[in-house]
C-alpha cells in the first residue's frame, strides 16, 4: 500500500518513535502572560511533568529504549534538573520553540528567526550540542520555517502531516527530513481538559486513546 517505503537498516520493516512534547507551564505563560501566575490549579497540573518525565525515563531505562523529548528552551532554563534526567540515559532533546510561541503568530521571518536562534543557543549551552530536530509549537510550521531550519543546520522536522512515512522537504536553500506526525497520534486530543486554556476535551480511557493510535 505504501508507494515509497523507507529502506530501514538491517532489513527492518518498520520504525516506531514515541516522542514527548514537554510543554509544561510554558503554554500557560504564552496564553496568559503576566496573569499566568494566578492560574495556580492549572500550574499544578501542567507541572506534573516533574513526575511524568522521571517515570518515563525510568521505564525506558528498563527496556533499553532511547527516544526524543521536544522541549521549549524556556522550560529547560526553569527546570535544569529535568534536562539532566532526560540526558542521563542518552535521550535526545529537540527544539520546541522558546516558550511555545506559534511561528504563525510572528510578524516576520526575522521574528521567527529570533525565537529559533534563542532556543538553539539555550539548548546548545545546556546539552553541549546544537539540536538536530524541531517540532513547531502547535504544529504551526510557517512559510519561513523550512528555510530557517535548513539555514540553522537542522537535520529533521517533526511538524507536518503530508505522509505516513518520512519524506524530504526541499527548498532553494537545501533539504530537510520530515518525520510526519498527525493530530490523531497526539495525546492532547484525549486528555487535555484545561479550562484556563479553553480546552474542554472530555477525558478518555487509555484504551479509547489506544484504539485511535492503532487505527
Amino acid at each position: 500500500m505504501i508507494d515509497n517505503p523507507v529502506p530501514w537498516p538491517d532489513g527492518k520493516k518498520v520504525a516506531v518513535a514515541i516522542t514527548f512534547d514537554v510543554d509544561a507551564d510554558s503554554i500557560l505563560h504564552t496564553d496568559h502572560g503576566q496573569r499566568a501566575h494566578r492560574k495556580v490549579a492549572t500550574h499544578s497540573m501542567l507541572r506534573y511533568d516533574r513526575i511524568a518525565v522521571k517515570r518515563i525515563c525510568d521505564m525506558y531505562r528498563r527496556f533499553g529504549i532511547r527516544q526524543t523529548f521536544f522541549v521549549p528552551a524556556w522550560y529547560m532554563e526553569q527546570h535544569p534538573d529535568i534536562v539532566e534526567t532526560i540526558l542521563r540515559d542518552g535521550h535526545e532533546i529537540a527544539h520546541h520553540g522558546y516558550i511555545h510561541e506559534s511561528p504563525n503568530a510572528q510578524e516576520s521571518l526575522e521574528d521567527e528567526r529570533y525565537w529559533l536562534e534563542k532556543g538553539i543557543d539555550i539548548i546548545e549551552r545546556m546539552t553541549g550540542a546544537k539540536p538536530r530536530g524541531w517540532r513547531a509549537p502547535l504544529y504551526h510550521f510557517s512559510e519561513f520555517s523550512a528555510d530557517l531550519l535548513i539555514d540553522a543546520g537542522f537535520l529533521y522536522d517533526a511538524s507536518l502531516m503530508g505522509d505516513d512515512v518520512p519524506y524530504m522537504i526541499k527548498t532553494a536553500n537545501g533539504e530537510l527530513i520530515e518525520l510526519p506526525s498527525h493530530w490523531g497520534m497526539d495525546d492532547w486530543n484525549h486528555y487535555a481538559h484545561i479550562s484556563d486554556m479553553g480546552s474542554d476535551v472530555p477525558t478518555k480511557a487509555p484504551d479509547d486513546a489506544m484504539r485511535v493510535f492503532m487505527s
